[in-house]
């Protein structure tokens, strides 16, 4: 059997007050969010929060479509 590792929920979503792990955070070697596209700013502490995974994406999403 495959061991999994858990990892606790580090953060809130400022966008959907959602919880979500920061890889930093956590003490990992990598986030999950050095894989998309380095569109925003990673807030530095106490300034402010990561967004989750989903609200992440949209903001990136967002950001890349033209204006109407």
């Amino acid at each position: 059997m495959e061991e999994q590792t858990v990892t606790r929920a580090t953060n809130i979503c400022p966008a959907c007050g959602g919880a979500f792990t920061c890889g930093m955070d956590a003490g990992l070697a990598a986030c999950w969010c050095a894989s998309l596209p380095p569109v925003l700013a990673v807030p530095e502490a106490p300034v402010g929060q990561c967004y989750c995974p989903d609200c992440l994406r949209k903001k990136i999403a967002a950001s890349q479509s033209p204006p109407r």
